[in-house]
């Protein structure tokens, strides 16, 4: 008897372990799920950021305000697709995101009436490029 019922005792543990690596493994595919969708849009994000990034200088010097309006416009794609990464594919957004904020800074000033900063702007770029690198060869 005393048997039986430490038998029956244990199965509900049992059932909630089971239960618990049901739970979990469920969690690791959804989120799974969301990172390989997320991963997806911001590889298509950075991939068509690489054109406007690499035309900027010439569109910095010829209308400064619409190319801070492109530049705000990826940034922003970029910013909202960084929410369902995984941490190393959200870091390496994060720094294109940030170069996108460089060169935003430089369009600003440009509209300010200072001329093109060549070299930020080549920096920005190489940054932008080399996360861009990272981000679509991972996804």
């Amino acid at each position: 008897m005393n048997r039986l019922l430490a038998t029956a005792a244990l199965l509900p543990v049992l059932a909630l372990g089971a239960c618990s690596d049901v739970q979990e493994a469920a969690s690791d595919a959804a989120s799974d799920a969301g990172n390989r969708a997320g991963c997806a849009v911001a590889a298509r994000v950075v991939d068509e950021g690489r054109t406007l990034v690499g035309d900027i200088a010439t569109d910095l010097g010829a209308d400064p305000t619409a190319a801070r309006a492109k530049l705000t416009a990826t940034r922003e794609a970029l910013a909202a697709a960084e929410q369902g990464l995984s941490d190393d594919v959200r870091t390496q957004v994060g720094q294109a995101v940030e170069a996108l904020d460089s060169l935003r800074d430089e369009a600003r000033a440009v509209a300010d009436g200072s001329s093109v900063d060549e070299t930020v702007v080549a920096q920005a770029q190489a940054e932008y490029d080399a996360a861009a690198r990272q981000v679509t060869g991972v996804c």
